[in-house]
């Protein structure tokens, strides 16, 4: 007999029962009737799969707020004036002041008083600055009456402001003490706000208790001072930073050289005024005690050519600051 007649006489089931063996690495089942039961093999568990927690991000970091004031050098006490859009120029006004545009500035601090003679003098004496070309007060004109003949040395008057000053003085105080002269779109910022009004303290007209300034003899009762006032005095008058005399008092030199078309190029971000080789005229702003109330408006830019080199029984200065970046 051949091997192969062999298998073919084997039953099916006694040959299912070798195989299996072989395949599956163990014994056979036992049979159900003529049915041989295979088990199937058992399924894997799932491996877990790993969910990364998503990262905790830390929360940006928190601009400190810029102080509301701060003290800089010989004690000066130096107002915010935040970062924003303002209103600057008057279309009522002179024709220097249009047009009416909307411009945006950087924060910076400004003076809360006009710089005083006290401050004035100290420069003087640190060699820093040069004496004012006069030392009397209040009159330019040759032989009128002087009210103070020693107003710039007498101690009296420590707390009155600095006058006959040239541009190039109000700045070099200014750097002395480690600030710099207010642009022009600063100053009047400072003074007006950014709601455009008229005066520091809004658009009511001017009263003998908010600001030192002329007035004719039937508007008020009173007689106006006709020379300066301590440089602390009229807090009604404040603007709306808390900025003193803005309005009246002295005028105040700052940075700009003077054109009278500026607004209607200069840019409407942060504008540094004309080119310094525009020439040697200077912006003053703010009017003064000789001046009457249309002067003393916040947009009034003087409609003057005032030369860096002159001085004034009416003008002062005041100084401004960068913010730290």
């Amino acid at each position: 007999m051949t091997f192969s007649t062999f298998l073919r006489s084997i039953p099916i089931t006694v040959c299912l029962c070798l195989l299996i063996p072989l395949v599956n690495g163990c014994s056979a089942p036992p049979p159900v009737g003529n049915v041989i039961v295979i088990e199937a093999p058992a399924t894997p568990s799932a491996v877990p799969t790993f969910t990364p927690a998503p990262p905790t991000l830390a929360p940006p970091p928190t601009a400190t707020p810029l102080p509301a004031h701060i003290t800089q050098r010989e004690g000066v006490e130096m107002f915010l004036i935040p970062a924003g859009e303002f209103i600057q120029g008057s279309e009522g006004g002179f024709p220097d002041e249009a047009p009416v545009r909307t411009v945006y500035l950087d924060d910076f601090y400004l003076d809360r008083l006009e710089v005083s003679n006290a401050q004035y003098r100290e420069c003087v004496g640190a060699e820093a600055c040069q004496p004012p070309r006069r030392i009397d007060c209040c009159t330019e004109q040759p032989g009128a009456y002087v009210a103070w003949p020693d107003y710039f040395t007498d101690e009296a008057f420590n707390d009155y402001p600095v006058i006959f000053i040239s541009w190039y003085d109000a700045r070099d105080f200014c750097e002395w003490r480690g600030a710099r002269l207010a642009t022009e779109a600063e100053w009047e910022k400072a003074s007006r706000g950014r709601d455009g009004r008229i005066y520091p303290w809004g658009n009511e007209p001017p009263t003998p208790d908010r600001l030192n300034f002329t007035w004719l003899p039937e508007e008020f009762t009173q007689r106006p001072l006709y020379t300066t006032a301590p440089v602390d005095s009229y807090p009604e008058g404040a603007s709306p930073y808390g900025v003193l005399n803005l309005a009246g008092n002295v005028y105040e030199w700052v940075q700009d050289v003077y054109d009278r078309d500026y607004y209607v190029y200069a840019p409407d971000r942060n504008p540094p005024g004309p080119s310094e080789e525009d020439g040697t005229y200077r912006v003053t702003r703010g009017g003064s005690f000789f001046n009457q109330a249309f002067r003393n408006r916040s947009a009034n830019r003087n409609n003057a050519f005032i030369p860096a080199e002159s001085f004034h029984f009416d003008g002062g200065a005041r100084c401004a600051l960068d913010t730290p970046q």
